[in-house]
This record gives C-alpha cells, sequence and structure tokens, in this order.
C-alpha cells in the first residue's frame, strides 16, 4: 500500500521529489522507483530529521514490526512531526503508547488505491492543526476518494466495508464467471463479459443521480430473465443475510485484532 501511495503521490506531484525520504531496508523495493529523484535509507537511526526539515512521516509497514519501528522513531523523532499511519488494525491509543507526537492520523486505503480508484477513511487525535488536514486530503487524494470520520470505533465498520469490501467484489466476480463458463461461454468471453458488466454498474452507481434500488428496479422487467435470478438471490432473503452476516463477522475480526 506505501508503495502504491508512492507511486500516486509522484505521478500526481503532489510532493516534490528531493523532499520525499525513504527508509527501505529491501533493494528490490527500492528499484521500482529508481527513476525517480528519491532519498533512500536502509535505517531509521540514518535518517536526521531536523537537519532535513522532515515534519510529516508515514508508517507503512505490517503490523508485526511496527512496535520495533515505533521504538527507533521515539529516540529521534521531534514530537510536532505529523505522524501518519496505514498499518491495519492500530488505533491512536497504540501509538501514544510508544510516542508523544501531537498530531497522529490513522488512514485506512483500500487496495484500488494501486490503480488511483481507492478510497482512504481518516480518523485524528483532537490536536490536528488545519494544515495538516489539507495536507493529508492532498496527499491521499493522489490515489482516489477521501473520506473522514468523528469516531474511531467506526474504523471497525470501514475495515470491514472499504477495507476488505475489493475481496468481496473479487469473489462474486469469480463467481460470475465460473457460472458463465459453466453455461457454455468461453472463458475468455466469459472474464470480459463479467468484468466490463461490474465495472460499468459500478461507475453507473456511482455517477447515477438515482439510488442503486432505482436502478436495479429500472433493469428489472416483470416475468424478465433479471426477476427470475432476483427472485433466487432474494428468496427468504438468503443473499442479504449471508453478506450481512459476512459483514459482521468481519467488524468482529477487526475488533479482536485491535485488543
Amino acid at each position: 500500500m506505501g508503495s502504491a501511495l508512492l507511486s500516486g503521490v509522484l505521478t500526481k506531484k503532489i510532493i516534490k521529489e528531493n523532499d520525499i525520504y525513504i527508509v527501505e531496508p529491501n533493494i528490490s523495493n527500492r528499484s521500482k522507483f529508481k527513476k525517480y529523484k528519491l532519498t533512500f535509507f536502509k535505517n531509521i537511526s540514518d535518517v536526521s530529521f531536523k537537519k532535513l526539515n522532515i515534519n510529516v512521516i508515514l508508517i507503512a509497514v505490517k503490523p508485526q514490526i511496527v512496535e520495533e519501528v515505533l521504538g527507533n522513531l521515539k529516540v529521534i523523532l521531534n514530537r510536532k512531526v505529523l505522524l501518519v499511519s496505514i498499518v491495519a488494525g492500530k488505533n491512536i491509543k497504540f501509538y501514544e503508547k510508544f510516542i508523544t507526537q501531537e498530531s497522529i492520523i490513522r488512514a485506512m486505503p483500500n487496495t484500488p488505491a494501486a490503480i488511483g480508484k481507492g478510497i482512504t477513511v481518516l480518523y485524528a487525535n483532537n490536536k490536528l492543526l488545519t494544515k495538516h488536514i489539507a495536507f493529508v486530503n492532498k496527499l491521499f487524494s493522489a490515489v482516489g476518494e477521501v473520506v473522514w470520520i468523528k469516531k474511531e470505533s467506526d474504523m471497525h465498520a470501514v475495515t470491514a466495508i472499504s477495507g476488505s469490501g475489493p475481496a468481496y467484489v473479487f469473489k462474486f466476480i469469480e463467481i460470475m464467471i465460473d457460472s458463465a463458463i459453466e453455461s457454455g461461454l468461453s472463458a475468455k468471453i466469459s472474464d470480459k463479459l463479467v468484468k466490463n458488466t461490474l465495472l460499468g454498474s459500478s461507475i453507473l452507481a456511482n455517477e447515477s443521480y438515482n439510488s442503486p434500488k432505482k436502478l436495479r428496479e429500472e433493469v428489472t422487467s416483470p416475468g424478465g430473465t433479471t426477476e427470475a435470478a432476483l427472485k433466487k438471490l432474494e428468496e427468504k432473503d438468503k443473499f442479504s443475510k449471508i453478506v450481512n452476516i459476512a459483514i459482521k463477522s468481519a467488524i468482529k475480526k477487526s475488533i479482536d485484532l485491535s485488543k
């Protein structure tokens, strides 16, 4: 996710290349951005925050190593530096146990950010400055839409909907492709039909003045094929119930992981 965000920032020139400093010990990960004038460091201890006038730091690491990263940062990080985290499952209080930053932002982007079509949900502690809000909005708009929430507890639902949501869509695409193939269409045609149908429908739902319900009703002719299919999906509310159960299961898991 860090690479996706960096690509968006560089493509849209949100930040000047020579103002970006990256701690990345993995040489192969660095090579992806070799055409840019970026400064890489192998270790956090190699970074001089004061000398380089760094005022924002983005943490994009696996949850398993974030405590180690914060331990290293604590020694050298000025408390005025804005901390932005895209580490999954770690709340603001978690960071406040390790560092004394005045301003901390928690961000939840999703995988479509890799193609600039993501949505990022943001939450901050109560010491955030107006300039920080403007900067972070600009930063994450490089990879899609931006939404702020007022309660951090809402992040569990956000995780289940927009964070995990792409996987639900991909699973639905898989199922539709398999059904198309079983119905006699070639794998190539099935793939193209399903992906473009989902893409076009999503764009229409996003750009239309009509609600998804209204759009669905417009496709569903009485006694037609769409109605026949929807009747099976909606039989005893099976489809609605299983989706609701799945999302609640993801929310519960998010809560459990945050403890």
